[in-house]
Formats: C-alpha cells, structure tokens, sequence
C-alpha cells in the first residue's frame, strides 16, 4: 500500500468487492486485463500483473504483490509471462511502465525485464513521482 494512490486502497471488503465486479466486468471487452497471481502448490493469492491498454492507448505492465511475497521472484516471473504475450499473441511494438520513484524494488523488476528509463516522461501523479520506462520488441 505504500506506494499506492489513496483511491487505490480498500479498507473494506465490500469496497474491493465492488471494484473487483466492475473489473471483471469491463475486461471482458478487453484483450488483455491484470490477472491474480496464484501460486500452484497452495493456491496462495500473492498479488496481480498484466497488461492493460490504457486510455491513451498505449499499453503498461503492471503488478502488485502482497509484501510477504516480494523479493522471491514472482513480479519478474510474471511480468516476463506478460512481456512474452504482448510482444507474441498480441502483436504489441511498444510496452511502458510506471514505478514510484521510492519504489527502487519495482524498478528493479523493469530493468531485469528489458525495460528502459524514459527520464524524459517521468511524472508527478496522485501524490507521486512515478518513474516511466518502456520495452520494445526487437529492432523496433
């Protein structure tokens, strides 16, 4: 939650239960949407990632794990899970990507992916500086 936007952050369970249904049910107009990360042994929820087309087009990686599962792997896991889709099955040219500027672990996750620094698109949003980095597929 430390890194999040405050309209972001579910106090309650129905709050986030609402959310949920208005996601699931707006990404079924979607080819893509931020998926549950489940771990297989014990079908333990560790968090979210995957790519979502944005309202200016453009389509971000994102992820969200629970702080009990990081540093083990699973956002670099996944995120190369959605990378691999997007730049095959759904023929993308270009993936960004937004980290807080504290957020030096997500940053880590972009770079062991392949994605770059864009210095110049970094912004100020919701209370955050939010660093933006893209990937592009292989000479493009």
């Amino acid at each position: 939650m430390k890194y999040l936007p405050d309209d972001e952050v579910y106090t309650r369970e129905d709050e986030a239960a609402m959310f949920l249904g208005k996601y699931l049910e707006m990404s079924k107009d979607w080819a893509y949407a931020r998926w549950a990360v489940v771990r297989k042994e014990d079908n333990a929820l560790l968090g979210w990632c995957g790519l979502r087309e944005q309202p200016d087009g453009e389509t971000d990686l994102g992820f969200r794990f629970h702080h009990e599962y990081w540093g083990r792997g699973y956002a670099t896991e996944s995120g190369r899970a959605w990378v691999d889709y997007g730049f095959g099955e759904a023929g993308l040219e270009r993936i960004v990507a937004n980290a807080a500027d504290e957020n030096i672990g997500s940053q880590r996750v972009l770079v062991k992916l392949g994605f770059n620094r864009l210095q110049e698109e970094d912004h100020h949003e919701d209370g955050f500086f939010w660093k933006r980095f893209e990937i592009r597929t292989v000479g493009k």
